[in-house]
């Protein structure tokens, strides 16, 4: 197929963020550590001060790569970088 294949729209289904699933008590996790004493109000971990709700997502749109400011910081690496590659670029017009 490649580029030239026939492009399929993806379909959004009923539920896109899942939050049937999230919210299912009847899972293995849940079922799991409440066998041990855990309730849905306490937290994970030893003192029960962790984490009450399952990690949220969102999708990353920007080409940087994770934990890249977005501000142009003169100490950075890629900022000089760039700045090299400008004084090259003008050397050679």
């Amino acid at each position: 197929m490649g580029l030239s294949g026939r492009k399929q729209k993806q379909r959004i289904g009923p539920d896109p963020r899942n939050l049937s699933w999230a919210d299912d008590a009847s899972k293995f996790g849940t079922s799991y550590l409440s066998k041990f004493g855990w309730d849905a109000s306490q937290g994970l971990g030893a003192s029960g001060d962790g984490r009450t709700s399952h990690i949220k997502v969102q999708q990353k749109l920007d080409m940087m790569g994770i934990g890249a400011q977005h501000q142009k910081d003169p100490n950075g690496i890629a900022w000089k970088q760039n700045k090299d590659f400008e004084n090259v670029l003008m050397r050679l017009n």
